[in-house]
């Protein structure tokens, strides 16, 4: 419980510190995971709280995210409301990790979806942003209300919503329309393909500290809330989980290919996204301890990269008020050092070595094939169009000739600081899984 105080006193000083300070108090509160990196099962039970192993992980990378997010809105002309509502909202997720209550991880979850559907509305960039906030929620709404209904539903039949004794109880008599109806819920906020319209649309209208927080965090709480359902329902998963996986090989396709054609900077790197949350469902639907490891380290690699690359268009945009690639051709020629970081960011995110993508999309691939083996022909295309497309972000940006005439400076020491720790991490996870 140190951690959880240790929330409470930095959201009460809020308005005595500087943000700078904040920043290191949160980057302390994380040090103090590390104790329990190595945990496999439910460990510190306090009450309706506990740590495991994967959300072990995620409570580090969302809180090293926040962190790199309230240094940021220090150079950035907001009021203090905006960081107060920064800070209640890594404390609404932590509270999603920390959880071992359904109910108390369902209030939890929709209350971060409210403070993320207002931060977008508030200080999203385009005139649309009304139109995307809503669609966040309108999406999102339709599965998660009756969620509730379903969550009563399964109290009133086991009189318990705590995960470890739903866990133990392994549910079998569910009607299958409600199972279906309750893992939609957390598929909408994955997303899988067919329902993640709100995605694009939230991100190529939200704030660049918007973008962060969706691509590193909500997407993987969609992810873990579905790990937990996988072990309460793993024979009702046995059912279904080959429909969902052909779902998501025909959408990772179809959207690797839409990244070929699209021009907005955001919108190829938040489509790349969906792509490496269909591979790491298509994994985790195997339900093997190698599918939950290596979709686990999918989640981890993925929240720190496409974090990482959302903040590099926020630098560009910045300056040159525009997200299309033609118009912000030959970067290479104004900021050299930044466009370095471009390329380890861009290629990081294809799954080169020294980086966790590598050991994460090797695992993936290997439990896939021994799943299926002729699947291996489909998984080849799917990683030839991942290099391409993101060879194509990369090459576009910095190579060519700029014909508008911008005035373009070079960033300030604290940006090259925030992509750092974005690629840290990764980088060093890489070489503790080597060892």
């Amino acid at each position: 419980m140190m951690e959880l105080i240790l929330m409470f006193y930095l959201m009460m000083m809020i308005y005595f510190f500087d943000c700078i300070i904040l920043s290191n108090l949160i980057y302390l509160i994380m040090i103090l995971f590390f104790f329990n990196f190595n945990i496999l099962n439910w460990s510190m039970i306090f009450l309706n709280f506990s740590l495991n192993y994967y959300s072990n992980g995620l409570i580090i990378m969302m809180i090293l995210i926040f962190g790199i997010i309230i240094m940021n809105l220090n150079f950035i002309y907001l009021k203090k409301y905006c960081l107060f509502l920064n800070l209640l909202l890594m404390f609404f997720m932590y509270m999603i990790f920390f959880s071992m209550n359904l109910m108390l991880f369902y209030f939890m979850f929709e209350s971060s979806l409210l403070l993320i559907f207002y931060m977008i509305m508030k200080w999203g960039y385009g005139e649309f942003r009304f139109n995307s906030s809503f669609y966040l929620m309108f999406y999102t709404l339709v599965f998660s209300l009756p969620l509730l209904y379903l969550l009563f539903n399964l109290l009133n039949l086991f009189n318990s919503l705590n995960f470890y004794i739903l866990e133990m109880l392994n549910i079998m008599n569910i009607n299958n329309f409600k199972f279906i109806y309750m893992i939609l819920s957390f598929l909408v906020k994955i997303p899988m393909y067919m329902i993640h319209g709100w995605l694009l649309k939230a991100h190529v209208e939200a704030s660049f500290f918007s973008s962060m927080i969706l691509a590193s965090v909500m997407l993987k709480l969609g992810g873990y809330g579905l790990f937990r359902m996988m072990y309460m329902m793993k024979f009702m998963f046995y059912k279904f989980y080959i429909n969902l996986m052909i779902i998501n090989l025909y959408g990772m396709l179809f959207l690797s290919i839409m990244c070929l054609c699209q021009l907005d900077m955001k919108l190829i790197i938040a489509i790349s996204s969906i792509v490496h949350m269909s591979i790491m469902l298509m994994s985790m639907l195997l339900m093997t301890k190698l599918s939950f490891y290596s979709s686990y380290y999918m989640m981890i690699s993925h929240g720190y990269i496409s974090s990482g690359l959302f903040y590099l268009v926020n630098l560009i945009y910045n300056q040159t008020n525009s997200r299309l690639i033609f118009i912000n051709k030959g970067m290479i020629n104004f900021i050299p050092s930044l466009m370095m970081l471009w390329f380890i960011l861009c290629f990081c995110n294809v799954g080169s070595p020294f980086s966790l993508n590598l050991i994460s999309e090797i695992m993936l691939l290997m439990n896939l094939i021994s799943w299926f083996k002729y699947l291996f022909l489909i998984l080849m295309i799917y990683c030839l169009l991942s290099f391409i497309y993101s060879l194509y972000l990369f090459s576009f940006i910095m190579h060519g000739k700029n014909f508008m005439n911008f005035k373009i400076y070079n960033c300030k020491l604290m940006n090259y600081l925030s992509l750092l720790i974005h690629l840290i991490p990764v980088n060093m996870l890489f070489l503790n899984l080597m060892i």
